[in-house]
């Protein structure tokens, strides 16, 4: 496993988001379910030279509600190498945020 499909980053935040909604368009139900990841990144090259300093904020959303409940005692912030899975369904490829790793981090 490489660096890039596990980044270890510091997670700031974790919450639920879970609902539903009526889409304007087509008027058709749409239910959602995720747990919502927000982790601190640097800034890029060209963002700190245009002055930017500290970390910036960044929400992946890892696909239930309920994995909330695996991470609801976490102490946070804390660093976790975030697991990534590629999902192929879409025109383009994306990695998609399956999971948090906290306990392996010290091994990296």
């Amino acid at each position: 496993m490489n660096n890039s499909q596990h980044p270890i980053m510091t997670v700031a935040g974790i919450r639920k988001s879970a609902g539903d909604f009526k889409d304007q368009s087509s008027g058709k139900e749409i239910t959602y379910s995720n747990t919502v990841v927000t982790v601190l990144q640097e800034y890029s090259a060209k963002e700190k030279e245009q002055g930017a300093i500290g970390f910036k904020s960044t929400d992946y959303k890892i696909k239930g509600a309920q994995f909330f409940n695996d991470y609801m005692h976490q102490k946070l912030p804390a660093e976790a190498k975030l697991i990534f899975d590629w999902d192929f369904t879409g025109k383009q490829p994306k990695a998609v945020l399956v999971a948090l790793d906290f306990d392996g981090v010290e091994a990296a």
